[in-house]
């Protein structure tokens, strides 16, 4: 049994963000490991979302469920934004998953380079993602090469990542699963939350993390389609956008998401994590590529898994909109990916060659 520390993203009021570190961190658990979750929150810079008083009332109590869940299933009770360098006690360190080599995700703080880690632990990278620019370049170039060579082991969450992440380091570099494609949907069980909202009427799901006039003119059309209800995520929205029997998630907790996303009887979404619990769940959806940047990730992952089908960019691909997917190859791929991006964790914590 290794004691590993992880340092990740968790402090986002996102549905990935603390999922994606619950999946890490129960896989790690059930390969008989001992894990925590580094309290840590860099120095950068807080958004403020909402206009209108009532919805920061609104959204002051999603950031409360958000808090229990952390306390509850991530075992964090104090963020600190202070020094990491009191934790130095474990046997192995990652990093990951989600943007942790993003400016505007991390700042690209030193911390999630594990820069703070004693040289004689073993240093991770697992599913880290970075931001490219179209000419390939991340955002400090001259910084990923001074930190990347001290990891005993990387790979990271998009397969077009792995050409630029391998010029800094001599080890290879992979790549492999978002954690919350580690864990079967019976596996979520027990986080789940369900309201009466999601058993008024069948409903297609609408989640997007942009607000693309675009995606309510689909999101309504698809819905008329399929003769489903819309339940979505746009809370500043007018109301007129929606029919009025039209509801609204975008101040659920995480166990609600979960709850929404397996109770829908479609998913419409530009997210990476919508598309993944889509598919964990094993829902009918479709996920929109235009308009938004860093879609790349997205697609990496339906074309590693055999998904791209579901992928539309235009209201020509409308046609393409069906309650029935065929998950055959899917399964098949994911099975495979799974036992890969297993071994390679595994494979890192004995300091195996991966």
């Amino acid at each position: 049994m290794s004691n590993i520390l992880i340092t990740t993203l968790h402090f986002y009021n996102n549905f990935g963000s603390v999922l994606q570190a619950y999946a890490l961190k129960t896989i790690l658990e059930k390969k008989g490991n001992r894990v925590t979750i580094m309290p840590y929150r860099p120095c950068i810079p807080q958004y403020k979302y909402f206009q209108t008083e009532n919805l920061n009332i609104k959204y002051a109590e999603k950031i409360q469920k958000f808090d229990l869940f952390r306390i509850k299933y991530l075992e964090i009770k104090n963020e600190t934004k202070a020094t990491a360098e009191e934790w130095q006690e474990y046997d192995g360190y990652i990093v990951g998953s989600d943007i942790v080599w993003g400016k505007e995700f991390s700042n690209l703080d030193p911390v999630y380079f594990l820069q703070f880690a004693p040289e004689s632990s073993i240093k991770i990278a697992y599913a880290a993602s970075t931001i490219l620019s179209e000419n390939g370049m991340t955002e400090n170039d001259e910084l990923f090469s001074k930190y990347l060579p001290t990891f005993d082991a990387i790979a990271v969450r998009e397969k077009s990542a792995v050409k630029k992440v391998q010029s800094f380091v001599s080890g290879k570099v992979v790549d492999v699963l978002d954690p919350t494609l580690l864990l079967a949907k019976e596996e979520y069980a027990l986080l789940e939350v369900e309201t009466p909202e999601m058993y008024k009427k069948p409903y297609i799901l609408s989640y997007f993390l942009t607000h693309d006039p675009a995606v309510v003119d689909y999101t309504n059309m698809i819905a008329e389609k399929l003769g489903l209800r819309v339940i979505h995520y746009f809370a500043d929205y007018p109301d007129r956008v929606f029919d009025t029997d039209a509801g609204c998630f975008a101040f659920a907790g995480p166990g609600e998401f979960l709850g929404y996303i397996k109770n829908a009887q479609y998913v419409f979404t530009n997210s990476f994590h919508g598309t993944c619990f889509s598919m964990i769940y094993r829902k009918a959806f479709s996920t929109y590529t235009a308009k938004r940047a860093m879609i790349s990730r997205v697609k990496d992952m339906v074309e590693n898994l055999g998904m791209e089908a579901q992928c539309f960019e235009n209201f020509r691909d409308l046609s393409k909109i069906s309650m029935k997917i065929d998950y055959t190859q899917f399964e098949k791929k994911l099975k495979e990916k799974q036992l890969e991006s297993i071994a390679f964790l595994e494979g890192a914590l004995k300091r195996e060659n991966v």
